[in-house]
Parts: C-alpha cells; sequence; structure tokens
C-alpha cells in the first residue's frame, strides 16, 4: 500500500470527531481505545508519536524543567518528526504559544529577551526581541487572533485566552488536513484534535488560573496552555 493511504484501516476506525471542541457531546472514542487502534501504527510512526507525548504531556515536564531544558527537547525530536511530515503542526502550536509567552513577559515588565536567549520557539524570536515595545510585536497582520489575546491577559480573563487558544490551534489543524490522504500526518491531526477536545472537556477555570500561574513563576511562560487539561 502506497505511503499516501497506508493508514486507510485505522483512520476508517476512528469515529469523526466533534465540529468544534467546545460542545458538550462527550468524547466519540476513550483515550484508551484511541490508544490501541494507535497500536496499528509502524514502529517508526509509534516513535515519531511517543515524542510528541512527551512533548505534549505533563507526565513528562516535571516540576523543574526549564524552557530551555523543553526546547531542547523539542530539537532532539525535532529530525524525526520533519521526517515524518508533522514537525510544522508542532512548530506552529508553539510558536502561538511563544508569542502568548511574550506578551505576559512584557505585561510583568520584563525587559526583551537577548537576542541568544533561549525562550520559545519559531522564526520571529528576534523580530520580536527587537519589536519589544512595539503593539503586538509588529506581528499582529500575521497572527489576527494575537490582540484579542492580549486583551483577554490585560484584563485576566484566563479561561477566555484559553479557549482562544484552544480554537485557534482547532481551525489551523482542520485547515491543515488532506481530505483525499489516509497517512501518518493525518493520524497525527486526529489525535491533537482529539486532545484538544479532551482538554477543554477537562477544563477548570479555578485550576486554569493556578496553572497559568504556576507556569509563570516555574518559568515555562504559557506553555501552561498548550498542555491544558493534562494535569488535573
Amino acid at each position: 500500500m502506497s505511503k499516501r493511504h497506508q493508514y486507510i484501516d485505522l483512520l476508517s476506525s476512528l469515529p469523526a470527531l466533534p465540529a468544534t471542541p467546545f460542545g458538550r457531546e462527550p468524547l466519540p472514542i476513550s483515550s484508551i481505545r484511541l490508544e490501541h487502534r494507535l497500536e496499528a501504527l509502524r514502529e517508526a510512526h509509534r516513535d515519531s508519536l511517543q515524542m510528541l507525548v512527551t512533548l505534549f504531556d505533563w507526565q513528562y515536564m516535571g516540576l523543574d524543567i526549564s524552557t530551555g531544558a523543553y526546547i531542547q527537547r523539542y530539537r532532539q525530536a525535532a529530525p524525526l518528526l520533519a521526517e515524518h511530515g508533522v514537525d510544522d503542526l508542532v512548530e506552529t502550536m508553539l510558536e502561538h504559544h511563544t508569542l502568548v509567552t511574550a506578551l505576559r513577559r512584557r505585561r510583568r515588565g520584563d525587559p526583551a529577551p537577548s537576542l541568544g536567549e533561549t525562550w520559545g520557539f519559531g522564526p520571529r524570536l528576534a523580530h520580536i526581541s527587537t519589536h519589544w515595545q512595539v503593539s503586538l510585536f509588529g506581528v499582529g497582520a500575521v497572527f489576527p487572533w494575537l490582540a484579542e489575546a492580549r486583551d483577554h491577559l490585560e484584563q485576566d480573563r484566563p479561561r477566555e485566552l484559553e479557549r482562544l487558544l484552544i480554537e485557534e490551534s482547532w481551525r489551523r489543524l482542520a485547515r491543515a488536513r488532506r481530505y483525499d490522504r489516509f497517512d501518518f500526518r493525518e493520524v497525527v491531526i486526529y489525535w491533537l484534535r482529539w486532545r484538544l477536545i479532551a482538554a477543554w472537556q477537562r477544563y477548570n477555570a479555578e485550576a486554569a488560573q493556578r496553572r497559568l500561574q504556576a507556569d509563570i513563576e516555574r518559568g515555562l511562560g504559557d506553555y501552561g496552555a498548550l498542555f491544558a487539561g493534562e494535569r488535573e
């Protein structure tokens, strides 16, 4: 079977996800059943998925992991993720959270990160640093949702901020789908979208406030929002 259709049986066995991650209906497949279905992946693809798990699950974060250590973990995983065609999905999500981290740091009154500082993801780190005091770091036109994220931060609305981040990730993953393909990339998109629904369903506004504050104090910036719902 061609790589284009190598997981047609697997993807056909997965129930359709809701149209939005914010509905009230239960998840169409449990985490245990999903994990069991994903055992059908080739060994190399299972390795890639496990790398994604170590990037996104709180159980692998630890209480003392630094942003630098987390970035190093991603860099170690990146070559295999790129080989399997899913690196752009992860990079986009991490860049979005880097932008929110920048908003948080600036709101605290932190100075601009130095050009050599390891503090986030994406190709715009130097641009953000040199445009630290510019509205939306000069990238608002590229990221239209950033203005709303800034407003939620300034008004101390963590629930609305988390919903916005989940909604934007959901939208981008939906656009990344290729409906004529049944490959590993499509499996990962399904898995990431499933996680967004699960995160919102486990969401608790009070717990989210504690998570976000703890993340700031631990130096992880806004990455707590990326893993929302994984440690209740």
